[in-house]
């Protein structure tokens, strides 16, 4: 006799708890590690920038940029996030395959799309409180997007986003900014 959907999830739930720590010990990963992700030239990304800007060849940075932006951001709608209680990160396949991501992984994707986009500032923002933001610079303004909704922020929106609640850390592929104390 199989075991009903409810149950088998019940007993995954009792697993996961009982190794949460053993977990979290092996998914730990070092800034470097983490800054890595958001790497263009990942195949994953490549390829999927290709799909994402096929029409638009060839792809030139100063014409296409900002319609391929919302082709990203359009593509990062249909990934739902969840937060765990233990570390565990996605790569970009499963992100893809399951259309689901931790908010840290969606952010490290997004970023690695706009970075193979040729965005050379396009980078991970985290805040205080933990909120997460994707920012880059276009054309002499400043943009974020907001990573659990994909809303896109410019302007004075975009400026004020860090008002009450300030960064923490910035980073992407090339570089780390920590702005804690200590």
């Amino acid at each position: 006799m199989s075991i009903d959907t409810e149950t088998k999830l019940k007993l995954y739930m009792l697993i996961v708890n009982r190794y949460k720590e053993l977990i979290s010990k092996s998914e730990e990963r070092s800034i470097s590690e983490i800054r890595q992700r958001c790497s263009p030239y990942d195949d994953f990304v490549r390829k999927l920038r290709d799909k994402l800007v096929s029409d638009l060849h060839p792809y030139e940075y100063d014409k296409h940029f900002f319609q391929a932006l919302h082709r990203v951001i359009n593509y990062a709608k249909d990934i739902k996030t969840f937060e765990f209680l233990l570390n565990f990160w996605m790569n970009f396949e499963e992100i893809d395959e399951l259309k689901a991501a931790p908010l840290m992984d969606k952010s490290l994707l997004l970023t690695a799309l706009l970075r193979s986009l040729d965005c050379p500032d396009a980078k991970v923002y985290v805040t205080k409180s933990k909120k997460i933001y994707v920012g880059f610079k276009w054309s002499g303004s400043g943009y974020l997007i907001d990573a659990a909704t994909c809303s896109l922020l410019s302007g004075e929106f975009a400026e004020h986003a860090f008002m009450s609640d300030p960064l923490a850390y910035v980073f992407n592929d090339l570089s780390y900014e920590s702005f804690e104390e200590g």
